[in-house]
Parts: structure tokens; C-alpha cells; sequence
């Protein structure tokens, strides 16, 4: 059974290039515009991790992983931030999440990175490009 990824993203370009991308490399893609959208689909179906964007509308990332941390039915689940916004480092401390990776990204970096993430959850990975 293919693993479950959500992507957090509003930027309907990159919502599609990473989705499409993800499965082809044989993920379940689930997508959110927002971060309370994405609050809804994950509670819905539990991912088996989540690819958030930092700067949305409606909730932001921040808001969302506050939250998301919270929650008993999704703080196990991990999550690698992503944003074109700096202070990626400072987040991913604040809200003990797996990585980060800088916009722009490779998609060759990010597939390594869910991979390694879905394959030892509880490891904070940091494969070339990506921060924790």
C-alpha cells in the first residue's frame, strides 16, 4: 500500500509540480490550499507524514503545526516545512518538526527526504539541502 502524503501548499503551481511529482514516485498525494484545510483532510485520513508550506492563507503553517502538535491524532505524524521565508531553522525548533527545506527546492531533495522521514520517523533526517 503506497504511503499517504499531505502537501500543504497554496501555490497551485507548486501544489502541482510536488504532487506529481510525489506520485510517480509511487506516494498517495493528498492536497490542502490552506493550513485549516489541511487540519480537516489530515484528521479525515491521518497521513503518514506532511509536506507544509509556512506563508498560507486562512491558517498559516505556524498556525497549523501549533496546533497539529496538539493534537493526539496527528503529533506523531511528521512534517517537513517548507518556505522561501527565512528563519526555517528557528521554526523547525519551535515546532519539533523532521526538516526543512528552502524554497526554492529540488524535487530530487525532496523525495530523498520524505523517504528517509516515512522510512525512520522517529530520526530528524538532513540529507544535502534540507535543514533541521
Amino acid at each position: 500500500m503506497a504511503r499517504r502524503v499531505l502537501v500543504a501548499e497554496d501555490d497551485r503551481a507548486i501544489q502541482s509540480v510536488v504532487s506529481e511529482y510525489l506520485r510517480d514516485e509511487g506516494f498517495e498525494v493528498d492536497i490542502a490550499n490552506n493550513g485549516a484545510e489541511a487540519l480537516l483532510r489530515a484528521r479525515r485520513t491521518p497521513p503518514d507524514m506532511a509536506v507544509v508550506d509556512v506563508c498560507m492563507p486562512v491558517m498559516d503553517g505556524r498556525a497549523l503545526l501549533a496546533t497539529w502538535t496538539r493534537d493526539p491524532m496527528l503529533h506523531q505524524v511528521p512534517v517537513v516545512m517548507v518556505s522561501a521565508a527565512p528563519g526555517l531553522a528557528d521554526l523547525a525548533r519551535q515546532f519539533d518538526v523532521h526538516a526543512t527545506l528552502a524554497k526554492p527546492f529540488d524535487l530530487h531533495v525532496l523525495g530523498a527526504l520524505v523517504r528517509q522521514v516515512l522510512a525512520h520517523p522517529g530520526d530528524r533526517p538532513h540529507p544535502p539541502g534540507a535543514t533541521a
